[in-house]
């Protein structure tokens, strides 16, 4: 499937993200545990009183990720310390106590997730904006291949300028979503504190399965929501990610130009990386040509191109080993 592989190259790379695709990969080299084991101590050191890290809802959700993909063992109480300052974010927004309410799919278009963070409109006030456009660099920080491609700036350079993140964080589908896949990952995805963010999320799924887009669904909006559903273990079975995976697949296929940009680039790697998590037949067809694709990015390093190299490499092994691991497995 792949003309060069790709292990030999990450085995010798350095830093985060490399130790972070071995363990993810199982693979080991000599230091990586040692590695863990000096990230967990500082991580213990650096998170506040609160539970957080930097007071930050992305940031705090992106080291619990980080943790889960490291296998880190000594982390118990910094995960749950953690995981608690997240669901009191969560307990502590407008549309909080609204949601508990809220039926799948039932939230018309105009609505969204405004009302579970706050009007869309405030992202212009200064504050709220400074503050969204730093949770969209530490998202960047901790996940490379969804996260902005350049740093977002909180001041305009013109008066035609727009700064601060996209609408897709303004009106909370990237909070939301990152928050459900971290405490997921961690544990806490059936713990009732997560059912009003579920209610959230799966109430404004479209009714063809994709998120944002005005009521069509949009491809790099609704990754986001693929990667919570992919880290649940009951919804990533369910209606649900059926319908995700199905919308995901029709926007694979899709041979308009309007589209298929979207699986240009970094989004090709994302995609992969987003529905690793899912353990349905339709996930190896949406690999098996994500990979083709791919395979004729590779350099002879077996690397794919940057930015984001080592993520890149990382995704694409990991949906090798999806790929294999359901060859001969009943179709469901």
């Amino acid at each position: 499937m792949l003309t060069y592989d790709p292990i030999p190259w990450l085995m010798r790379q350095d830093g985060v993200g490399a130790v972070r695709g071995r363990r993810l990969l199982g693979l080991h080299r000599d230091g990586d545990a040692e590695f863990v084991q000096h990230l967990e101590s500082d991580l213990a050191r650096a998170q506040q009183h609160d539970g957080s890290f930097d007071h930050s809802l992305m940031k705090t959700a992106g080291v619990l990720n980080l943790l889960a993909d490291l296998g880190a063992r000594g982390s118990a109480e910094t995960v749950r310390a953690a995981a608690d300052y997240l669901f009191a974010v969560l307990e502590s927004q407008p549309g909080h106590r609204r949601e508990r309410q809220v039926k799948p799919c039932s939230v018309p278009p105009p609505y969204d997730l405004c009302g579970f963070f706050g009007p869309v409109a405030d992202r212009w006030q200064a504050d709220v904006l400074a503050d969204s456009a730093n949770e969209m660099n530490f998202f960047r920080e901790y996940e490379p291949l969804l996260g902005p491609k350049s740093p977002v700036r909180d001041k305009k350079r013109s008066s035609l300028d727009r700064p601060g993140p996209g609408t897709c964080y303004a009106w909370g589908l990237v909070p939301l979503a990152y928050t459900i896949e971290t405490l997921s990952r961690a544990g806490y995805a059936e713990d009732r504190r997560l059912t009003p963010a579920l209610s959230a999320l799966l109430g404004v799924q479209r009714e063809n399965g994709g998120w944002c887009g005005g009521g069509s669904g949009h491809p790099s909006c609704t990754l986001h929501a693929t990667r919570a559903l992919g880290s649940h273990p009951r919804l990533r079975r369910g209606a649900h990610a059926r319908r995700v995976l199905a919308f995901l697949r029709k926007t694979q296929c899709m041979e308009a130009d309007r589209l298929a940009t979207w699986w240009k680039g970094s989004r090709k790697y994302a995609l992969l990386q987003a529905i690793a998590g899912f353990a349905l037949s339709m996930t190896r067809q949406i690999i098996g040509d994500a990979l083709a694709t791919v395979a004729g990015e590779q350099r002879r390093n077996g690397t794919f191109g940057t930015p984001c190299r080592t993520e890149r490499v990382v995704a694409v092994l990991l949906a090798v080993k999806k790929m294999a691991a359901t060859k001969n497995r009943p179709a469901r």
